[in-house]
């Protein structure tokens, strides 16, 4: 009984240190250095997560943690560029505990961030965004002067008063939703949302997603739209004055504006539609393979 009560006490103490180990190998990092206000940050880090922020201050602060694995945290000043890398060591087959960052960077900052299985957030910082993720999410916030961000598989969301946005992933799902704006959407089999108050410009670009666009029409906007095997739900709101052009292979069009699809051939089950909406401006092109489209008003 008390070799076995020796035993497990020996057991609960190897536990315990066990415990205290891995926990003094977790790191809490709080740094910060002088920046300019409209300097470019650029961030790198493979696992764990990257939270951006933007504030009225001329310095770029980093909290959060360091796991276990992390080597080290690297920051330089360049000059005009703030650059933070999370260093891992070079053979490493796996990575558990990554780094789990917070960054405050100057409101009009420029970003550029790499992950590959850590999510990025960005939320009000106002300069050009570049921002790629393999398989973590990406999701930014605010009013960014240009935005351009991908993933592989991890979800993209966009919530933005940004003018100009690119945006593409192989198999995430791709959201959008802006004020006015010029948008690039692309996914292979990832679906596609986008809701904008006026579009001034769209290239929806699509193999087996689905896509559902939704919004104003500028009077000079150019509208592109090429689905394989997806269907396109498009939404109007307001008055629209645009030129339509609207094929299928084998998909049916169903148009609430009031011409009816025509089929192309007579041997080939695919439709077509031209018409002028209102006093026409606008060029709405849309093409697809064998998915269905819906053009409605909302």
């Amino acid at each position: 009984m008390k070799r076995a009560l020796m035993k497990g006490t020996g057991l609960l103490a190897a536990a315990l240190l066990l415990a205290t180990s891995a926990a003094a190998a977790a790191r809490d990092v709080d740094r910060t250095v002088k920046a300019d206000k409209d300097g470019l940050v650029t961030i790198e880090n493979i696992a764990g997560s990257v939270r951006i922020e933007g504030w009225d201050k001329a310095e770029v602060r980093i909290t959060g943690t360091l796991g276990k694995e992390v080597e080290d945290l690297e920051v330089k000043d360049s000059g005009r560029r703030t650059i933070i890398k999370v260093v891992y060591p070079k053979k490493i087959k796996s990575i558990d505990e990554g780094a789990e960052l917070v960054v405050m960077v100057p409101r009009d900052s420029g970003l550029e961030v790499e992950c590959v299985s850590a999510p990025v957030t960005v939320d009000g910082v106002e300069g050009e965004l570049e921002l790629s993720s393999v398989s973590g999410e990406v999701t930014v916030k605010g009013a960014c002067r240009k935005l351009e961000a991908e993933t592989i598989s991890g979800a993209l969301e966009v919530e933005s008063g940004c003018p100009e946005i690119a945006v593409q992933s192989i198999s995430g799902e791709v959201t959008v939703r802006a004020e006015r704006a010029e948008i690039e959407a692309q996914t292979v089999s990832g679906r596609i949302e986008v809701h904008c108050g006026a579009i001034e410009g769209l290239s929806v670009e699509s193999v087996s997603g689905k896509a559902r666009v939704k919004g104003g029409l500028d009077k000079n906007a150019k509208v592109s739209i090429d689905l394989h095997s997806g269907d396109l739900d498009l939404a109007f709101e307001g008055k629209v004055n645009a030129d339509f052009e609207v094929e299928t292979f084998s998909g049916d069009i169903e148009n609430a504006f009031g011409p009816e699809a025509k089929k192309t051939s007579r041997y080939v089950p695919g439709q077509t539609l031209e018409f002028t909406a209102g006093e026409g401006g606008a060029r709405v092109r849309i093409n697809t393979f064998s998915g269905d489209v819906v053009i409605r008003r909302d």
